[in-house]
């Protein structure tokens, strides 16, 4: 069934053979380890940062948290001038889109302009700009928009108060796609053993990316793809196909993956296109195109009421005890090795039924 599945998907005219991207970091910080990357399902590959000069991040400066996510300060780099000599090298045989990332926020709009022109004659097959100066951003990809050959894209920050005329002003600028989110933070951890940050940083501080973001970033992309009709690449969180596919139903058109590579191999990126196929096959879809955006059309035809209560389905249900420790109403109680529900107590929030290990609730 999986091979009648259509994994491909158009990112501005990219075709890419997976909806899957390895975006910016440790994994695509070299010609070596992207090559190496691109031996897998994935779509495209985003380089790492490009800085200006060469640069090296203090030990250490990746580390996984307690919520299996990560906490990074990396900011190493092999500098724009051998990124320059590496692209060329990369693409007489990479068989994916090559995306060159260039960190903004270490040069002036004018400056990442002509890096930006100077990576796409080198044979990029796209651009991105990352910069938490939006004004900066916006500047930046007004100036390279008329140098660029080829497609460019913005890498956005979380939580811009303004989203909708920051979007519209990149459209204006002359985007050809958004990208987004980055890392969360600052953020920090500390190993109570020394009583020092995990990071080397020198304030100790890092940024934090992974599983523990991911519904920040779903509800991100649905509203950057309801404000721009643009391709959107969701970036932050995605580990898993149930991930992935979220953030296909929420309006991106590609998934980037940093961390779950980083923690679990490439070998995820082969895992969750797999399994996306699977999924995609058992719910009647022959296209993954054909699940983007659906959550925005389904939402549209959503009744909102706040008259459900909580039902138990028997059959399922293993008396494990669980819904009945955490409801604040105390609406289920086991009576003689049974469910019950008292919906008189119910409020409907749902908990119950997120936490039932066996669905056996639901709310009706």
């Amino acid at each position: 069934m999986s091979a009648q599945i259509n994994m491909c998907v158009d990112l501005a005219g990219l075709q890419l053979r997976t909806p899957l991207v390895l975006t910016e970091g440790p994994l695509s910080g070299s010609v070596e380890s992207i090559r190496r990357a691109a031996r897998h399902r994935l779509g495209a590959i985003i380089t790492k940062g490009q800085r200006p000069e060469p640069a090296k991040s203090p030990n250490p400066y990746i580390f996984q948290t307690r919520e299996q996510s990560l906490i990074n300060a990396d900011w190493s780099d092999m500098g724009y001038t051998a990124w320059l000599q590496a692209v060329p090298v990369l693409k007489t045989d990479l068989p994916v889109p090559l995306i060159a990332s260039v960190a903004k926020n270490y040069v002036t709009p004018s400056v990442a302009a002509e890096q930006a022109e100077a990576l796409s004659e080198a044979g990029v097959d796209g651009v991105t700009l990352c910069d938490y100066n939006v004004p900066a951003l916006i500047e930046a990809v007004r100036l390279a928009r008329p140098r660029v050959k080829c497609r460019l894209f913005a890498k956005l920050i979380p939580f811009i108060p303004n989203l909708e005329e920051v979007l519209q002003a990149l459209l204006k600028a002359g985007i050809d796609g958004i990208a987004a989110m980055d890392a969360v933070g600052p953020a920090m951890e500390v190993d109570i053993e020394t009583g020092l940050s995990t990071m080397g940083s020198p304030d100790g501080e890092g940024y934090l990316s992974g599983r523990a973001i991911r519904p920040l970033t779903v509800r991100y992309i649905y509203e950057i793809s309801r404000y721009v009709n643009v391709p959107v690449i969701a970036v932050g969180g995605v580990t898993n196909a149930e991930s992935a596919i979220e953030m296909l139903m929420v309006g991106a058109t590609a998934v980037g993956m940093c961390t779950a590579p980083l923690l679990h191999g490439l070998e995820v990126f082969d895992k969750v296109a797999t399994a996306m196929e699977r999924w995609l096959g058992e719910h009647g879809f022959a296209d993954v195109n054909e699940i983007r955006g659906l959550t925005h059309r389904r939402q549209a035809k959503r009744e909102i009421t706040s008259d459900k209560r909580a039902a138990v389905d028997m059959e399922r249900c293993t008396q494990c005890g669980r819904c009945v420790r955490s409801c604040f109403a105390a609406a289920p109680e086991l009576v003689n090795s049974m469910l019950v529900i008292h919906t008189e107590r119910c409020t409907g929030c749902g908990l119950c039924v997120s936490i039932c290990p066996v669905d056996a609730l639901s709310l009706r």
